[in-house]
Formats: structure tokens, sequence, C-alpha cells
């Protein structure tokens, strides 16, 4: 008999098969990015209100590794960092022209590795399973006030 597997189990075991495709591509197409590199641009270009700190509570990673993957970012000049107008101690990351062009190249190569992984799974099963991880995020956002997640 098959084992139910916990909810948890499968949204990580899903996204570890998505990051590895996704790196898998972005090292053949010699892109020079990363998968979390490619996130914090996807970030970047839908806010431009990211300091280094908001990136890694939305990541929920450790400041010194959003550190260093911006800093290989802003050493291809894919972002640059200005002061924050309300807070002189902070600094806001913006995308530059390159940077958004480098993302505008990285979300084909994501939307051939999902069309792949998406293999024989219908519009409607896609359109349920986006709706039900919205409830999740939508659920989880309740009780946590991360500033990008919600």
């Amino acid at each position: 008999m098959d084992e139910i597997k916990p909810i948890g189990y499968l949204l990580s075991q899903t996204l570890k098969v998505y990051r590895n495709q996704m790196a898998s591509e972005f090292k053949n197409r010699k892109t020079g990015i990363t998968f979390e590199q490619f996130i914090i641009l996807h970030l970047l270009h839908s806010n431009c209100n990211i300091i280094q700190q908001d990136l890694a509570n939305h990541m929920q990673k450790d400041k010194s590794i959003i550190v260093r993957q911006i800093n290989g970012l802003l050493e291809k000049k894919y972002v640059t960092r200005i002061i924050n107008t309300v807070d002189k101690r902070k600094k806001n990351l913006i995308l530059t022209e390159a940077g958004t062009e480098i993302l505008k190249s990285m979300k084909v190569v994501a939307f051939e590795v999902s069309e792949k992984l998406l293999s024989g799974v219908t519009e409607n099963e896609v359109e349920i399973f986006r709706r039900v991880l919205d409830k999740i995020s939508s659920n989880g956002c309740l009780n946590n006030e991360e500033v990008l997640k919600c």
C-alpha cells in the first residue's frame, strides 16, 4: 500500500527537482547566474524598495549568504545600491538595465524548465495547483509578517 507523504515533503522534493533543473540549465547556457541570484533579480524587478535584510528574510537565508549573492550581482553590474531615502544607514538594491536583460533571458529558461516539468499535466491541474499554493502561502502569511512574502 502506498504511504501518503506529508505535503511539506512533497513541496520540498518538488522544489529540489525544480531548483536542480534550473541550476543545470543555467550552467549549460553559461549564464553565470545561480538559482538564488535569479530569485533575487526577480524580487528586485518586482519591488524597488528592497534592502538586503528584506531579501534574507524572504528567502529565509542568513544575511551573509545573501550578501555574497548580491556581491556577485554587483560585480556583474546587474544590481546597484542606492541610499534609502527614509533611513540613510540602509541601502536599497536596484536592478540595472543589464540586470533586467539577464532576468528576461533567465525567465525564458525558467519557462522552458516549467514546460518540461509540467509535461503531461493539464492546464486545469496547473490552475488548481497554483490556487492551492496561493492558499498555502496566504495561510502562512496570516501569522507571519514578512515584508516580501505576502
